[in-house]
């Protein structure tokens, strides 16, 4: 089970992968106010295998940076009370979340055990997806490096 933030849950949706993640996490959650954050277009569409839950109000949390959104709180919440990773592309949540021991990945790191279980067969549609992503998603040169290792 994972947690997804709405940068994942966007850039796999545009990416026409995010069935692919079902390989990989039985379920994922997603919150309400995520939910409000992702489009409208896509918003009817989601897969029932992501579930929909209601962050918990009564976790306080301390010393958020402002720059992160209700919604990018309410993932933090979800993590806290279920004690299940996070996937996000968000470097305030990311980074606020590893400051709370939360574990956190985002679209490159799921994009690359993707192709590391073979659910995407092969190297060339891994490129393809790859350079897709980065339309979606700044990758540093140091994490495309590792993205592109063997």
């Amino acid at each position: 089970m994972i947690i997804l933030d709405n940068s994942v849950l966007s850039a796999f949706t545009r990416l026409g992968l995010l069935d692919s993640l079902k390989h990989l996490f039985s379920t994922a959650i997603i919150s309400r106010d995520i939910l409000s954050e992702y489009s409208q277009k896509w918003r009817d569409a989601i897969p029932e295998w992501i579930q929909v839950v209601q962050s918990d109000r009564k976790i306080f949390l301390s010393n958020v940076p402002s720059s992160m959104s209700l919604a990018d709180a309410s993932v933090v919440k979800l993590a806290l009370r279920l004690q299940k990773p996070i996937a996000s592309d968000d470097r305030p949540l990311r980074n606020y979340a590893k400051m709370l021991g939360i574990s956190v990945t985002g679209s490159l790191g799921l994009l690359n055990l993707l192709f590391k279980k073979k659910i995407i067969p092969t190297r060339e549609k891994y490129l393809y997806y790859l350079n897709l992503l980065q339309e979606d998603v700044y990758i540093s040169e140091e994490h495309l490096r590792w993205a592109l290792e063997e």
